[in-house]
């Protein structure tokens, strides 16, 4: 009977054993499974398309930097952040973090350390990436040179300039969640949505925020400052916003960043181009595009028409003297070379700042598009004023003639201060 039951307990003990070091060996197994799973180039090349959806590389790559390696300054009304070096190099970048650490960051706004990250950073909207998605973006990241950069401090005013601070902040304005798809509208249109809200973080830029750094979400999507730029509305509303464009004609000009009469993308816009949406699929383009078109209408708060019919004629003088060689007299411009400023939505925005801006700085067009030249020396904030006035209003464009000299010297300082940095 004793011999019996040793049998017993002596089988129980080897079987329990054997599914101890069954167990062991699955747990082994798990823990080598995801890194060989981080390695394969369908993983590798899904991350880099989200890489690119997301434009990670416009603020973690300086300018004339290495790719990734941070070190770009990124200026916000509370002082200048710099990024942070994602390459997967262990000291200086990534290459120590875990799955979960990267996830946290990216979507929590917690770094490796744990400290809050600012919201120049934006986890606001890659909170509702999929986890897979994002994790695929760290396998590519992952597949990367190591590049050994230190990261350069960031230069805050008191009190942003305590990470803790960010506590309060974020219980005002940071919801966290992945997002989740509408049963009632159609996997096209959740598509969209998921990108525009999410990787695509369009409101980043076209969402006005408040003054303290808050979006305001009942606003979204209607247009809003970044520095010395003005991000167009581009709600669905038909008269301020994209409302009124055809879904094609948004899928070209995401695509290409130009469009025959709505207009041509220059300042930031031009690099998101360039950097981001030439490489997106024209299925997810239109997903966009579609979700956009549906989307609230916002108009915006339009200031009073402010200039006589004496500045007016004075803007059209300048500008046969100074614009009509290229843009033609009736403000056609020629297409695919030189964009029109007739029936240009960038043009009849309700604000004027990016024409002043185009009429100060020198613009390289994309595509065929030719580069504009400056006239900041050769003509006053008056003059600007007036010419933007007149083109916002000439040729049966119906824009606020609302650009002040008053604007036009702001404009031109802060672009002087940002050519100096």
């Amino acid at each position: 009977m004793i011999h019996c039951q040793w049998r017993w307990i002596s089988g129980l003990i080897s079987r329990r054993a054997g599914w101890m070091a069954f167990g062991i060996l699955s747990a082994s197994l798990a823990a080598i499974a995801p890194a060989a799973a981080a390695n394969e180039p369908s993983l590798i090349a899904k991350g880099h398309y989200i890489s690119r959806l997301a434009d990670c590389g416009a603020c973690h790559t300086r300018i004339g930097g290495i790719a990734f390696a941070g070190g770009r300054p990124i200026s916000t009304p509370f002082g200048t952040v710099t990024s942070t070096n994602i390459t997967p190099d262990p000291d200086t970048g990534i290459g120590g973090w875990s799955d979960k650490e990267f996830y946290r960051a990216v979507t929590d706004g917690i770094g490796g350390h744990g400290e809050y990250l600012y919201p120049a950073m934006p986890f606001t909207f890659f909170t509702k990436m999929t986890r897979s998605d994002v994790l695929a973006v760290k396998a590519y990241l992952f597949s990367l040179k190591p590049i050994h950069a230190p990261r350069v401090p960031n230069k805050l005013e008191f009190p942003f300039d305590i990470r803790s601070s960010m506590v309060g902040w974020r219980t005002l304005y940071f919801h966290p969640g992945v997002y989740q798809p509408n049963p009632k509208r159609s996997t096209e249109w959740n598509r969209g949505a998921y990108i525009v809200e999410g990787p695509g973080h369009c409101g980043a830029c076209h969402s006005p925020r408040n003054i303290f750094g808050g979006t305001e979400t009942q606003h979204s999507l209607a247009g809003a400052k970044i520095g010395e730029w003005l991000a167009p509305n581009i709600s669905a509303d038909p008269r301020w916003g994209i409302g009124n464009w055809s879904v094609s004609k948004i899928v070209t000009f995401l695509k290409t960043g130009a469009q025959k009469k709505e207009g041509v993308a220059f300042g930031p816009m031009a690099g998101v181009v360039h950097n981001s949406l030439r490489y997106v699929s024209t299925a997810d383009l239109q997903a966009m595009a579609v979700f956009l078109k549906s989307g609230p209408e916002r108009r915006p708060t339009v200031a009073d028409k402010v200039a006589s019919r004496r500045d007016l004629q004075h803007g059209q003088r300048l500008y046969l003297e100074n614009c009509s060689k290229c843009h033609q007299d009736n403000g056609r411009g020629f297409p695919g070379i030189v964009p029109n400023l007739a029936a240009n939505a960038i043009v009849t925005s309700a604000h004027p700042d990016d024409v002043i801006d185009a009429l100060l700085k020198s613009l390289h067009g994309t595509g065929n598009h030719g580069t504009m030249p400056s006239f900041a020396a050769t003509l006053s904030d008056q003059d600007v004023a007036d010419i933007a006035n007149y083109v916002r209003s000439g040729w049966g464009n119906h824009a606020p003639t609302n650009a002040t000299p008053a604007l036009v010297a702001s404009i031109r300082s802060k672009a002087a201060a940002a050519s100096q940095k």
